[in-house]
């Protein structure tokens, strides 16, 4: 049994930490020509603050409710504006998306791969199946076609999407 969820490794260390609110901050200038409103800006820091606590890698469940605390906190703090913009954030909310999905995937599209290198040690199981180096190339390669095509796949997807692709290689997930 973990004393630490991987939820809350990842806000901390790993890919869901202050790093990936950075690169979703650039993709937003990137994608829309201008940076956040601060009220923007604060929302992207608090949108994927809900990992905390949850073993989220293999559970569906656990992840689709991984927006809820930030869209709350955002919403005292910026009311419904900012509300929605967290929740839009995540597919699995059934709100509209936001400005902020595009933006939260495109940034595993411009991450460096020192960041996801370090991102597989603080959470080893994101390798599933690979060895470090392969899994980043494996991932950014997916993360790309995804971009590219215009689907904008959240990378928890991609991840699920490595499990079926890794048993069927009889490997555990």
């Amino acid at each position: 049994m973990r004393l630490i969820s991987q939820g809350t490794i990842s806000i901390l260390f790993g890919c869901h930490n202050i790093v990936h609110s950075l690169l979703v901050i650039i993709s937003w200038r990137k994608l829309y020509g201008s940076y956040p409103k601060f009220w923007q800006l604060c929302c992207i820091l608090l949108h994927d603050i809900g990992h905390i606590g949850l073993n989220y890698l293999n559970s569906l469940e656990k992840k689709e409710k991984h927006w809820i605390l930030g869209a709350k906190i955002a919403k005292v703090l910026f009311g419904w504006k900012g509300y929605y913009l967290v929740s839009g954030h995540c597919e699995y909310s059934l709100h509209s998306r936001s400005l902020l999905y595009k933006a939260d995937k495109y940034s595993w599209y411009i991450a460096p791969y020192w960041w996801l290198y370090s991102n597989t040690i603080f959470e080893p199981k994101l390798r599933i199946g690979y060895r470090r180096h392969e899994a980043i190339v494996y991932f950014k390669k997916q993360v790309r076609n995804s971009i590219e095509t215009g689907e904008f796949k959240s990378t928890h997807q991609l991840f699920l999407e490595r499990c079926i692709e890794v048993k069927d290689r009889g490997l555990k997930c």
